[in-house]
């Protein structure tokens, strides 16, 4: 990466599946590896890998089921561009058991959308939060996109603002297009309704107060 982010834009929402794809179309955006080593003939050119992926999440989130084993590898954990060539990847070797093999590392020119899960949790003072991560997952129940709303590039130290920036149009585009399938959701919880902050799909309500963490904790979804 040849600069940091300094201040974060963050959204969080629940969408059905059919929903989730539907958002994307039109777009112009990659699905890119960023946040690991990729094999050396790697090419940015996946743009659906991604909906069957998160179908998969998805279910995991309503099937009412504790998240075991290797249920971990249904998070998703990903980025996205609007254009490959704000992405440059380095190679190198590696030695693996004895053999060494080329890998390649990226360096992002101007800033991704991360892609990641979010939780929903009750904490210390018994409120409902979506600022904690669980480490057991059982509390994920939608994805968040963030983008940086300022940058430093590493080398001159110079600070921009992301608001020109094309992949910034494309995550405000996102933003744009999932509140129109969705709302802010509400959540009951001993006889007292709040409001976290994420957005839901009404067609994912009934499938999303299965959760297993909604229904130990005795919240619905509304």
């Amino acid at each position: 990466m040849s600069y940091r982010g300094l201040k974060w834009k963050k959204f969080k929402f629940t969408l059905h599946p059919i929903e989730f794809e539907k958002i994307f179309e039109g777009l112009e955006y990659f699905i890119v590896i960023t946040n690991t080593r990729v094999d050396e003939n790697y090419e940015i050119k996946d743009k659906t890998s991604i909906f069957s992926r998160y179908k998969l999440y998805y279910e995991k989130i309503i099937s009412g089921e504790e998240w075991k084993n290797d249920d971990w590898k249904l998070n998703i954990h990903t980025s996205l561009t609007d254009n490959p060539k704000y992405i440059e990847y380095e190679r190198f070797e590696h030695n693996e058991n004895g053999e060494m093999r080329t890998f390649k590392r990226s360096t992002q020119l101007e800033p991704v959308i991360n892609i990641g899960p979010f939780s929903l949790q009750v904490d210390h003072k018994e409120r409902l939060s979506v600022m904690f991560y669980d480490h057991k997952n059982n509390s994920n129940i939608g994805l968040e996109i963030s983008y940086p709303k300022e940058i430093q590039y590493l080398e001159s130290g110079n600070i921009i603002s992301t608001d020109n920036l094309s992949t910034h149009k494309l995550y405000l585009e996102l933003i744009t297009r999932i509140k129109k399938v969705s709302k802010k959701a509400k959540a009951k919880r001993k006889d007292s309704l709040s409001k976290p902050n994420f957005w839901i799909s009404s067609k994912c309500i009934n499938g999303v107060n299965n959760n297993v963490m909604i229904k130990q904790n005795m919240i619905t979804l509304e």
